[in-house]
């Protein structure tokens, strides 16, 4: 069974966030010398007040322009 297969249909903001941050997160653990703008998202991801206000802001975007990035391709 893949990855995939156990994925839901939908995420909450909360699970979405997180999913984010972990692949953040990976790819930095898979670099030999991450980029430190990669680096300084990870920590704002972590630590800014700012950050959940900032996710909002982003999911809404994704939402009211959906032709603008294609996730599969």
């Amino acid at each position: 069974m893949s990855t995939q297969d156990r994925s839901p249909a939908t995420l909450t903001l909360e699970q979405a966030y997180r999913a984010a941050f972990y692949m953040v997160d990976q790819y930095i653990a898979l670099e030999e010398r991450p980029d430190e703008g990669l680096v300084l998202l990870w920590q704002y991801m972590q630590s800014d007040p700012a950050r959940w206000t900032d996710w909002l802001a982003s999911v809404q975007r994704g939402l009211d322009d959906v032709n603008s990035i294609e996730p599969h391709e």
